[in-house]
């Protein structure tokens, strides 16, 4: 079966990542470099977010989607606020200031990521600190 990584199971996911910043969010590393996955254009993480909190504003510079798994909320895009619900799908253009809210009274929001080239440039020298600029806390 080679030395090919196709499958990361849910115990290999990996916590840390920047927006883990604010408190109680969990920004979970799922098919990343650093998940064994040898991936050069794409990478695709699990964010969730608890009632009351939003993630830190940031920027970086490729496209992003998300697909909503769960809650509702609002996602800040360049000033402006869009609300969203659990089926919905989010774009984030790159280099473009966003982060988003949970606004259900009870739920965890829960976002599928799915990003871009960003790491391209950043190749081979993956895994770096943070290919994100925080704007806040």
């Amino acid at each position: 079966m080679g030395g090919r990584k196709v499958v990361v199971r849910q115990a290999e996911f990996l916590p840390g990542a920047p927006m883990e910043r604010r408190r109680g969010v969990r920004d979970w590393k799922c098919v990343y470099p650093e998940t064994g996955v040898d991936t050069r254009t794409l990478i695709m993480g699990i964010v969730e977010v608890p009632q009351g909190e939003h993630t830190p504003l940031h920027r970086h510079n490729c496209e992003e989607v998300y697909y909503v798994l769960g809650g509702r909320g609002e996602v800040e895009s360049a000033g402006e606020r869009f609300p969203f619900e659990a089926g919905d799908a989010i774009f984030n253009k790159e280099n473009t200031a966003h982060r988003v809210f949970n606004t259900h009274p009870t739920d965890t929001l829960r976002l599928l990521v799915v990003a871009g080239i960003m790491l391209v440039g950043l190749l081979p020298r993956w895994p770096t600190e943070n290919p994100y600029e925080i704007l806040e806390t």
